[in-house]
């Protein structure tokens, strides 16, 4: 059986781990810190943030795009802003770019750029980087924390947990953080997956990878509860982009708990307006004109100037249009596709989210953890950041915002750290 000793050990080697371990080594110089990962390596859930580009954070930071604890949200906030994230990447040598939205991005577009500068201040400042280390338990001992694993035990005077969520199992978010918490006695509020596509009872294969610009609206009970417009694209098992993960917290907050926003609700539902630039009336005008100019062509024409020429088929089989003639078409019949167009309609089914989604809903709470040092109530030495914490953010840069703010926040309060 190995054995280790070490001043801070960080387990976890993602963005929120990577950035700890910076925190910690420039107040403690060398030698000083343990980054403990379970993959074999560090950072693969970051390289593959942002479609590989890795949108590190959003120039509209604000509580309101965040959801959870409002006490840590608002600590971790507090203590690093939009402007103290640009101040912490040129610290480490990256530049960045911002585009629409306020999303802000490497100014080399890569994931990489931001792991491979973390990852050599980390070396830089002499912080180890320990893989392929599969702990089975965290203990409280005397002066510190015993990490064991199967053939080596770590002894670490303080312990920042940054192991990710459930969120994207293969690329190393198991929850096991949170198991190895709950044996010491740290609970969390439930889980559930946030920024996902949502599976559907609808199945339209034809679709499948056709993208279009639009707006979602998600409803339960027939009420309106939030509705987000941008690009949606249609996939084999029902509807993605980044409207809809803007809806699909919500969608996994009531496969759950039954619950949405909170309230109790029986069932929801999701329309699609793929044409949201037209009013119905203004589209009906147009469909008139074009059954005219495409009066001898089949009814999927009808919309062959406005849509992807599937999404214009499918709109007329769903409309039982398909194989009739333009010109045949009757008023009741063009305000059918137009009403089909303007509300394209979706059952969200329940699904394994937590596969594709980017962060999980839920987590540890300032009843388990000081907000303003996220420090455990219980443990003095033990800190927990990142996606452990019952936060999580829109799509658009705010999580891994939080990722990096939480990481040097716990850094930055860590008393024992010399």
């Amino acid at each position: 059986m190995g054995y280790m000793k070490t001043n801070t050990a960080v387990i976890g080697g993602g963005a929120s781990g990577l950035t700890a371990a910076v925190g910690c080594s420039r107040l403690s110089g060398k030698g000083s810190v343990l980054i403990i990962e379970k993959q074999q390596r560090t950072g693969r859930k970051l390289l593959a943030s942002g479609n590989g580009r890795c949108n590190i954070t959003n120039s509209g930071i604000s509580e309101k795009r965040y959801h959870g604890d409002k006490e840590i949200i608002r600590s971790v906030l507090s203590g690093h802003s939009y402007e103290d994230m640009c101040v912490f990447m040129r610290s480490l040598g990256v530049l960045l770019r911002e585009e629409s939205e306020g999303r802000v991005y490497p100014y080399s577009n890569q994931a990489s750029t931001i792991l491979d500068a973390l990852r050599n201040e980390c070396e830089r400042l002499g912080a180890e980087e320990l893989c392929g280390f599969d702990i089975k338990q965290v203990k409280k001992e005397k002066g510190g924390f015993l990490i064991i694993s199967d053939d080596t035990d770590i002894f670490a005077k303080n312990v920042i947990f940054a192991s990710g969520s459930q969120a994207s199992p293969s690329l190393g978010s198991d929850g096991s953080g949170y198991k190895l918490l709950e044996a010491l006695g740290i609970g969390h509020t439930p889980l559930f997956p946030a920024l996902s596509p949502v599976s559907t009872k609808e199945k339209y294969k034809e679709l499948k990878g056709v993208r279009t610009k639009g707006r979602v609206s998600l409803f339960a009970d027939g009420n309106i509860i939030q509705s987000t417009e941008g690009e949606i694209q249609f996939t084999d098992s029902g509807i993605s982009g980044i409207c809809v993960f803007e809806l699909s917290r919500a969608v996994n907050e009531f496969f759950a708990l039954g619950t949405v926003c909170g309230s109790e609700y029986k069932n929801i539902s999701i329309t699609a307006d793929i044409m949201s630039g037209f009013s119905f009336a203004e589209l009906c005008d147009y469909l008139f004109m074009c059954r005219k100019i495409y009066s001898d062509k089949g009814a999927e024409f009808l919309l062959s100037g406005a849509v992807n020429k599937k999404l214009a088929h499918t709109a007329a089989v769903i409309c039982g249009l398909a194989g009739k003639k333009c010109g045949s078409l009757s008023g009741r019949d063009i305000k059918q596709l137009a009403e089909c167009v303007k509300n394209m309609k979706f059952t969200p089914v329940q699904s394994d989210a937590y596969k594709t989604a980017q962060v999980s809903a839920g987590g540890i709470d300032s009843r388990y953890i000081e907000p303003q040092t996220l420090c455990s109530r219980k443990y003095r030495g033990l800190y927990i950041c990142g996606e452990l914490l019952d936060a999580d953010g829109d799509c658009g840069g705010f999580n891994l915002h939080f990722a990096v703010g939480s990481a040097l926040k716990a850094a930055g309060s860590i008393k024992n750290i010399s």
